[in-house]
């Protein structure tokens, strides 16, 4: 009975602490999943009105120094999980991108080869895996990070665009975009002097 019980004890720690992208869940986190937000969480809202949250506690690995959420403005709900790294150089930048491009081949081999850029020097800066609904999306770009110039590294694990999670959460998106902006309208002309406008 004790080896049963330590046997399905370790393969629910081990199924825990490996994710599986291929579920949905990365970096500790679940596509569609709803974050449960505390008043330290970290965020800011992009142009379309989504917000990015700096998740507080992804299970990653060591070298990774961040792991950010885009989420659906009023549920949280999880659009896209990205996990990145900054370095000084391009070179580094590179060599630690060629490290998850292998890891992730060996931890993914059935994925088919998405997609690839390059950039003006013919420098491949962005590469996809993908294994329908899902879109692992490897990137290496300039950035500004801690008032720094400097390399990102991202992994962003993301649902592909023309898929039905896909529409389903642009769809939530708009639909939690349009409600706030509603509410905000709504204060705003409740705070409002509006004689004779």
């Amino acid at each position: 009975m004790l080896i049963r019980i330590v046997a399905i004890l370790s393969l629910t720690l081990s199924a825990s602490v490996l994710a599986d992208a291929g579920s949905g869940d990365f970096m500790g986190c679940q596509l569609g999943g709803r974050y449960q937000r505390d008043s330290a969480t970290s965020q800011q809202v992009t142009t379309t009105g989504n917000l990015i949250i700096l998740a507080a506690q992804p299970v990653k690995p060591g070298d990774i120094a961040e792991v950010s959420l885009l989420t659906t403005p009023s549920t949280l709900t999880i659009g896209n999980i990205t996990a990145s790294q900054w370095f000084l150089t391009e070179e580094e930048g590179r060599e630690f991108a060629r490290k998850y491009f292998k890891l992730l081949r060996a931890r993914y081999p059935g994925w088919s080869y998405g997609s690839e850029v390059m950039d003006a020097r013919m420098n491949i800066v962005e590469v996809s895996f993908r294994e329908s609904p899902y879109d692992l999306w490897l990137r290496l770009t300039k950035d500004v990070h801690e008032g720094k110039d400097m390399w990102r590294f991202s992994m962003t694990l993301r649902w592909l665009p023309d898929s039905a999670q896909g529409r389903a959460w642009r769809a939530l998106s708009g639909d939690e975009q349009v409600a706030a902006k509603k509410d905000a309208d709504q204060l705003l002309l409740k705070g409002s002097d509006l004689r004779g406008i």
